[in-house]
């Protein structure tokens, strides 16, 4: 068995994701590199006796083909998400764990054997955790009042829809972290629900609009950094990232202006 890495994936890559395997990824410039590192790996290449097949591959035969379907069937009937989500994410890793060990692809004299199980456990843990805060936040929608649309997590298909959801017209999607925002792209939707951990490790719910979008909701805002939105929230916020304007609030304001919204427009 032998791993062929791209050219472009160095040291400090490899030790971002071997950090990553090993619970020991901290701040936000290592992020930066594992993610990098990660995207990467997709065009490395496991050859063994049965052939050749790049890790993106090896993802969709493995986890996704093989795991999706039954794990978004289990989440979708939790009564706790929040909760219950983690321990059934774990469930599916150690699934990961063990086929990568009776296909005898964890052997200590293969240089990148373990960068193939972080991988696959990286992308895994990415589609988990963001379905099971989709979950979470269609559940609590619908609790709320809130009118939306939402595509089917088990069609296949629309699993992979343009936008996770549809508010008042509003395109939106949702976010385990503000990896978005960071990146010079131009932004796909018009809102975004984020989950964020705050410099003293508390979970919170914030929205981000676009400028133009939030025009549609309309109020007054104050200006603020990507990096002090926590301490500001629930208020809106008009921040500036990549040349582009976001007006950032908290999850529970931005349900009630919607909820008004939506009375208005009845």
């Amino acid at each position: 068995m032998q791993i062929r890495l791209p050219s472009d994936f160095g040291p400090d890559h490899e030790c971002a994701v071997i950090d990553y395997l090993d619970g020991l990824l901290a701040g936000r410039t290592a992020w930066a590199k594992a993610f990098e590192a990660f995207d990467l790996l997709d065009q490395a290449v496991l050859i063994t006796t049965q052939g050749s097949h790049t890790f993106r591959a090896l993802y969709r035969q493995i986890v996704d083909q093989q795991m999706a379907d039954a794990y978004l069937g289990e989440l979708l009937v939790l009564r706790d998400v929040e909760r219950q989500g983690p321990v059934l994410w774990s469930h599916f890793a150690r699934q990961i764990v063990s086929e990568c060990k009776q296909r005898s692809w964890l052997q200590p004299d293969v240089p990148g054997s373990r960068l193939l199980l972080s991988y696959l456990l990286y992308w895994w843990g990415a589609f988990a955790r963001g379905y099971a805060l989709e979950v979470e936040i269609f559940h609590d929608l619908r609790r709320s009042g809130i009118q939306f649309q939402a595509h089917n997590l088990l069609d296949s298909q629309q699993r992979y829809s343009p936008s996770d959801l549809i508010v008042s017209g509003m395109a939106g999607d949702i976010k385990t972290s503000l990896y978005f925002v960071q990146v010079a792209a131009p932004p796909a939707h018009d809102f975004y629900v984020v989950r964020l951990l705050t410099p003293g490790g508390m979970s919170i719910l914030v929205v981000l609009l676009q400028s133009l979008i939030w025009d549609k909701i309309d109020g007054d805002t104050l200006p603020g950094y990507l990096d002090t939105i926590a301490q500001q929230l629930p208020a809106p916020v008009r921040l500036l990232q990549h040349g582009r304007e976001w007006v950032a609030l908290g999850y529970n304001e931005w349900k009630r202006r919607i909820l008004r919204l939506q009375k208005e427009t009845q």
